[in-house]
């Protein structure tokens, strides 16, 4: 692995030669920080891809982030990002006791590392829980905690859309936390605080409705699918779908998504993604109820999925079965491969549809080509769970 002063080196020299012009893409613009307390862990919100970018460029400090064990899987492109920048591996779908361990040694050494605490990216504007571990990780650092908050990724590149829009994306450092300071909070304290300094709404905390700030792009409701999977008119799942500007079901309904992040037409269910998903997830937990008086018969379902075992040490991964991917309230199931309930643990997301979870150790990933919507099977699986 290559020395801490040469990541320093080549981090200086793309922040030079690439991040202004990857800035100005996208339209990012925030005041450089130099908290000046290292060793330092960085604790942000997620909502781009460019977001470890972003947060690289607006600090003056080299920083080491945290990646989803997925991006360490992409050949020649992955042995690159580890030569430059040493990313931090992270298994979703599980406390991952290694990566932590890799995040402590690497503060312990003075060097600073970044964590994107939802550990995903939002499906609907609004920032998500943050790891339940994040506060203890914080105090055991015995390193400052920065709390950094970006805000426009969600209206600029909706995790669900299929392309990018042209519009204002900023972020600020909220609050420094020292390690005297941190000592004397607990978990729970340090992790609500996180989650107050984090917590942003893409249609709120912007005041979009009022300020109506402009996303220019082509084809915006294309993707929408991912997110949206219950029709509120038909009551159908998975009818929906998002063609050039238009999210439509089969049963007739039709409403356009806008430059401004809102929908309209002339029967509108819902003004934004937010309100809408909040309604379909009533929906799914009212379905997650009466699954329990039948907990063999699947709720959701999809064809032609594959099931990928995954080795997390090696980064490598077998396709161990194919076939229709089904939830139950007692299973999980691809294809021959069954997992009881009981076993698996909560369904982690990566891109826009590729499911990992964790069954007796071994994690695991569903997806297939064009894939299905991982976002209902994964907000059905907290409910079934919830229920237990």
């Amino acid at each position: 692995m290559a020395s801490h002063s040469f990541h320093v080196r080549i981090n200086r020299f793309l922040k030079r030669t690439l991040g202004g012009p990857i800035c100005r893409a996208v339209g990012f613009s925030a005041p450089v920080c130099a908290p000046g307390c290292a060793p330092m862990l960085v604790v942000a919100n997620h909502n781009m891809d460019y977001d470890p970018i972003l947060v690289s460029m607006a600090f003056d400090d080299h920083l080491y982030f945290v990646a989803s064990e997925h991006v360490f899987r992409w050949g020649l492109l992955s042995r690159l990002l580890v030569w430059a920048f040493a990313p931090i591996a992270r298994m979703k779908g599980t406390a991952d006791a290694q990566s932590a361990m890799q995040i402590l040694r690497t503060l312990r050494k003075g060097r600073n590392v970044c964590l994107f605490a939802e550990g995903n990216r939002s499906f609907n504007g609004v920032t998500g829980p943050i790891y339940p571990a994040t506060g203890k990780l914080a105090r055991a650092s015995r390193a400052s905690l920065a709390t950094y908050r970006l805000r426009g990724g969600y209206l600029s590149t909706p995790r669900w859309a299929l392309t990018r829009r042209r519009g204002g994306v900023t972020g600020a450092l909220v609050h420094v936390y020292k390690p005297e300071q941190l000592a004397r909070m607990t978990d729970e304290q340090i992790n609500a605080a996180i989650a107050a300094d984090l917590y942003e709404d893409a249609f709120e905390s912007q005041r979009q409705r009022e300020r109506m700030l402009r996303y220019r792009g082509k084809r915006l409701a294309e993707g929408l699918e991912y997110a949206l999977y219950l029709c509120p008119r038909c009551g159908g799942v998975g009818t929906l779908h998002g063609k050039d500007d238009r999210f439509t079901c089969s049963c007739g309904l039709s409403v356009r998504y806008n430059e401004y992040g809102f929908f309209e037409g002339d029967d509108v269910p819902f003004a934004t993604v937010r309100d809408w998903d909040a309604w379909q997830r009533a929906g799914t937990r009212q379905l997650a109820a009466r699954a329990e008086t039948t907990p063999d018969e699947p709720v959701f379902s999809d064809p032609a999925q594959r099931l990928l075992r995954i080795d997390g040490g090696r980064h490598r991964a077998v396709c161990v079965a194919e076939g229709t991917l089904s939830l139950s309230a007692s299973t999980l199931r691809v294809g021959e491969a069954a997992f009881p309930l009981d076993e698996v643990t909560d369904l982690a997301l990566c891109g826009r549809a590729r499911m990992v979870f964790f069954s007796g150790g071994t994690q695991y990933e569903i997806g297939a080509k064009p894939p299905c919507c991982g976002y209902k099977y994964a907000i059905l699986l907290q409910y079934l769970k919830e229920q237990r």
